[in-house]
């Protein structure tokens, strides 16, 4: 739990760049062969921050913050939220930094937004990494179905902030309870008072929200049947809402993909396995493909 709570103080500032939805900010660690990650909806790069201890020392890695509803600067407000807009910012981040090559890794939402990223903007890209995430028909997963109706619901949004700061409720299977073995209290209270702070974040995750549909995963899903990217499918083998027959299905339709099953790991594979996690990273960018699980 000590590794949990460690606090994302000890990250390096956060460096800003304009995209076409405004000013994002973006944590960049190490250097080498570079790494982008992305993280999940109502949250921001500290998701990932029990990465760069175990790759920065090889590798550049690159955290953005993109405007789902835990970010400190609101997007503009004509931006479009959409996960073809989100996937267009992340490619406009990874050409302003002059980044070729690059390893995508996307966890939850943000590996729906990796998909499309694929599908759309794979120039810079060499190799996607992805964990428990959104795919086909679920996104979100049946459990997490509110995140359809909060959008449309007046005012929805100022209840979720204070709602995620009630400690009690994080056990809950449609809250963090099957997301994790370990709930790490900093990063959703600090996810959680950003959302509070600010009318228009909460506008931003509203319109974020308003984007998810299944639409856009089986559309993905079905254009990355040809795509001549290598895939690495990650996947927690104990999760209930991200379903292992998900990457089952996506690596026996996706030529190039691979799929590895993580044991005691549930979503946010990050969280519950890093350091296997990043074990199959660097060996995905030094191999091109991933050390298998014994049989």
């Amino acid at each position: 739990m000590a590794e949990a709570a460690r606090s994302v103080a000890a990250w390096p500032e956060p460096e800003q760049a304009r995209t076409h939805l405004g000013t994002i900010e973006y944590r960049d660690v190490g250097e080498g062969p570079a790494i982008v990650f992305l993280h999940l909806v109502l949250a921001e790069a500290s998701h990932w921050d029990r990465m760069p201890p175990l790759l920065a020392d090889r590798y550049r890695c690159i955290f953005p913050t993109l405007p789902m509803g835990a970010h400190r600067l609101p997007a503009d407000a004509d931006a479009d939220l959409t996960p073809a807009g989100l996937a267009r910012a992340v490619a406009e981040l990874i050409e302003q930094l002059d980044l070729k090559d690059v390893t995508l890794v996307g966890n939850d939402s943000g590996g729906a937004i990796s998909q499309v990223v694929a599908m759309n903007h794979p120039e810079r890209l060499g190799r996607v990494v992805l964990t428990n995430c959104d795919m086909y028909d679920d996104f979100p997963p049946k459990i997490f179905g509110y995140f359809n109706l909060l959008p449309h619901i007046p005012g929805a949004m100022s209840v979720v902030g204070p709602m995620l700061k009630i400690r009690a409720f994080w056990p809950l299977p449609f809250v963090f309870g099957l997301l994790a073995n370990e709930i790490d209290p900093v990063k959703i209270d600090r996810w959680a008072d950003a959302l509070i702070a600010n009318a228009d974040v909460r506008r931003d995750a509203r319109k974020v929200l308003l984007g998810f549909g299944p639409d856009v995963t089986n559309t993905a899903a079905k254009a990355l049947r040809t795509t001549e990217l290598p895939f690495l499918v990650a996947w927690g083998a104990d999760d209930r809402a991200f379903k292992p027959a998900l990457a089952e299905r996506f690596c026996a339709e996706v030529p190039t993909a691979e799929l590895v099953m993580i044991p005691d790991c549930k979503t946010l594979v990050c969280w519950d396995q890093p350091q296997r996690l990043a074990e199959l990273i660097s060996g995905f960018i030094e191999t091109g493909s991933g050390p298998k699980e014994p049989s």
